[in-house]
């Protein structure tokens, strides 16, 4: 499910740095802006007071392809001190034109538990977005205007 929208599995791709995901179980992202309404002493509206853009990303991926990001992060010296990375999501229905989001993520959180073995173990990971959600080349935010 993206954007509340259920999407089958071969209308969905996601590509990481270490390239096309085969076997993505789950990704989840989310963005927001926490203006607020300014008012006067009469309750009316005076304007937007300007508040901060977060966002934050879900991803659970099978225990292979976690050791490919796992490998990946290696070169930078382990999972906590990577970059933040590009993620890539295409969807769209068959005969639809796809849309693209770009997310910067710097993954803080993943739960390993299980047999490392098993290949079939999904690996649930979290992080912070670090830029602005791209919307097919659109940014969802753009400071300072």
């Amino acid at each position: 499910m993206i954007n509340g929208t259920v999407y089958d599995f071969e209308s969905v791709k996601v590509l990481l740095p270490t390239g096309l995901t085969l076997t993505t179980e789950k990704i989840s992202y989310k963005d927001k802006k926490d203006d607020e309404v300014i008012t006067g002493s009469n309750g009316l509206p005076l304007g937007i007071g300007r508040g901060e853009y977060s966002g934050d990303c879900e991803l659970e991926l099978s225990r292979f392809e976690y050791d490919l990001l796992d490998k990946f992060a290696a070169t930078s010296g382990g999972f906590y001190n990577m970059p933040p990375i590009p993620i890539v999501v295409s969807y769209g229905h068959v005969g639809q034109i796809p849309t693209t989001d770009t997310l910067m993520v710097h993954f803080t959180e993943r739960d390993l538990s299980g047999s490392k073995g098993d290949t079939n173990l999904k690996v649930p990971l979290k992080g912070p977005l670090t830029a602005p959600l791209l919307t097919n080349g659109i940014p969802a935010y753009t400071p300072g205007l």
